[in-house]
């Protein structure tokens, strides 16, 4: 079974199984204006789908000090024990034990008092939709043309060290070798390899290079986490190891979850994140890619051996932005690391 890595809210970021179907995917459409059903919901409710999910959907927008539950139903359109125990818990709120049948029906009292009661402020966690949050994937592919440059910029800086790397030879343009392995050994430490060292650089070049053909077409190998399966292990964004070089049906796609929503207002944030999954989106050797994180000055950054930076994810987004940018302060939205 292929692995999923995913990109948590403080950079961090895991490798698990990736159990998801194939074609699994849905378009939940929030409810606007009061919550209203056709049928009843709960113990021994109708309980359609849409009118379940309207049900959750409103009890997640109640505080738990007016009978809201805590923590938050899982909606799903499933009137399952937790939906029912919070159906029940919220009218014994209201109503006190004479009142608490465990169901609600069309126009009585207990949807009435929900919408009284819900705080419209409050917008529960649940899959996010192309039609209505398609704006924060469109945010993030804005700043596609960035990301390629920053990405060509890395093949620029790679492909002029190739000519020096393993010899003394003044390079492309007359700079000295010094001068063209300067960022590489920053961050990748190409000088500790032992033995002839363009091939390592060779297959870093390779790698940039897969992310090309990923951004050529990025509608086409990103999309929203519409099934919420990132729902407990990230809030930013995950991505199937190796997936751009699987043959079957189950290649996945780099998948954005909310917390990349700071990210769709700042160019260079927004590709650290990008090329982060890209590395492992990419992967061909089913490498993980985070044995540290953060940005180079980071303590567990520097700490990495030479063997480990050319396949860690944030050493690779972190290169590509000083290759565009030229030298970098650590950014204020690198989150503190801790080597692993």
């Amino acid at each position: 079974m292929a692995e999923c890595a995913h990109m948590k809210d403080d950079g961090d970021c895991e490798v698990k199984l990736d159990t998801r179907p194939s074609n699994q995917q849905f378009d939940p459409k929030r409810p606007e204006g009061d919550i209203v059903i056709s049928k009843s919901v709960g113990q021994g409710g109708v309980n359609i789908y849409d009118d379940v999910y309207n049900i959750q959907y409103g009890l997640d927008q109640v505080a738990p000090i007016d009978g809201g539950p805590s923590p938050q139903l899982v909606i799903d359109g499933k009137c399952g024990p937790k939906t029912m125990a919070a159906i029940r818990d919220f009218q014994k709120k209201h109503f006190g034990w004479a009142g608490c049948d465990g169901r609600i029906d069309p126009g009585q009292q207990t949807i009435k008092k929900l919408n009284e009661k819900r705080n419209r402020n409050v917008y529960p966690t649940i899959p996010l939709s192309l039609n209505t949050d398609g704006w924060l994937l469109s945010g993030m592919l804005q700043h596609v043309p960035h990301i390629r440059a920053c990405v060509h910029a890395a093949m620029t800086n790679i492909s002029l060290a190739m000519n020096v790397v393993d010899n003394n030879m003044p390079g492309l343009l007359g700079a000295d070798r010094p001068s063209r392995m300067r960022t590489l050994n920053k961050h990748f430490r190409i000088d500790n390899f032992k033995g002839a060292k363009r091939p390592v650089l060779e297959k870093m070049h390779d790698a940039y290079s897969f992310m090309l053909n990923v951004l050529d077409r990025p509608e086409a190998y990103t999309t929203l986490d519409t099934t919420n399966e990132g729902e407990t292990i990230s809030t930013v964004a995950f991505a199937r190891l190796g997936g751009f070089h699987q043959k079957d049906d189950l290649t996945g796609k780099i998948v954005f979850r909310r917390g990349v929503l700071f990210a769709t207002g700042i160019p260079d944030f927004a590709a650290f994140i990008f090329i982060h999954e890209l590395r492992h989106y990419i992967a061909k050797d089913g490498t993980q890619g985070h044995f540290a994180k953060g940005w180079v000055t980071d303590p567990g950054m520097l700490a990495l051996k030479e063997t480990e930076t050319i396949n860690n994810c944030d050493t690779f987004a972190g290169f590509a932005l000083e290759c565009k940018n030229g030298d970098m302060e650590r950014p204020i939205w690198v989150k503190t690391t801790v080597f692993r």
